[in-house]
């Protein structure tokens, strides 16, 4: 069994120097700050909304200052979302060493911190950057990784060979990013039941198969799709666990 990982370190670690002079005429405003608005901004509004210039704007410093202190906008996504992911380690349940309750548990859990972060989960699922590990300063917490191995403990416990408690891991974290996208973008179809059941019922007699789904498809929402998908891989994971297990 591997080790628990370390306890969240709570001094501030010490700023990483920058290279180039500190931009003159400006106030000075902290990193610290600088990361606290783009939090604001991301849980308010959106993850796309960041940006160097915006922060800039929201403390009445020049751009310049924000890059003096944070480097660059790689830097400053990660920092924001490695502050959303302390919160989705933070509000994981305790493990109980019942797999699948553990399981179930953490997809609601993490599904939950994903519909309060606006734009993370689209951006997980579209970017390569910092979908799983951040960019952090020394001294501070990786809160991707630890998530990782809090996840790695339950799927180890849960009796799962590592290939295909590696493969359980990813089709549980695309799938709960998939659906808190559809919230997200109002993209499950009950939010254009309306539309559909409209478009069907001019063509119905000419594509039965359409008929066939129409009237329960537009019943599909995000909440049981949801319940639906996560039951669904259980079962799977169920079914890879060692047979001694």
């Amino acid at each position: 069994m591997s080790e628990k990982p370390a306890s969240p370190v709570t001094a501030k670690a010490a700023p990483r120097k920058r290279s180039g002079r500190r931009p003159k005429g400006d106030q000075d405003v902290s990193r610290e700050a600088m990361i606290n608005c783009a939090i604001g901004i991301a849980q308010g509004e959106s993850l796309a909304e960041v940006s160097m210039v915006r922060i800039g704007k929201e403390l009445g410093v020049a751009a310049g200052m924000v890059h003096y202190h944070l480097g660059n906008r790689d830097e400053l996504i990660s920092a924001v979302i490695n502050a959303a992911f302390k919160e989705r380690l933070q509000q994981l349940p305790p493990i109980t060493g019942h797999w699948r309750q553990d399981i179930e548990a953490f997809a609601h859990s993490s599904l939950a911190i994903l519909e309060r972060w606006p734009g993370l989960a689209t951006y997980i699922l579209t970017e390569n950057k910092f979908r799983l590990f951040q960019r952090v300063q020394p001294g501070e917490i990786d809160y991707g990784l630890a998530y990782f191995d809090h996840i790695g403990r339950i799927l180890e416990q849960a009796a799962l060979p590592q290939p295909f408690a590696a493969m359980a891991y990813h089709l549980l974290l695309l799938f709960i990013s998939v659906i808190a996208a559809e919230k997200e973008n109002h993209q499950a179809p009950q939010a254009h039941g309306d539309f559909i059941s409209g478009y069907l019922a001019r063509s119905a007699g000419d594509y039965p198969g359409a008929a066939f789904l129409g009237t329960h498809f537009v019943q599909v929402n995000s909440g049981n799709t949801f319940e639906a998908g996560l039951g669904l891989l259980l079962d799977g994971f169920e079914a890879w666990r060692r047979p001694t297990a």
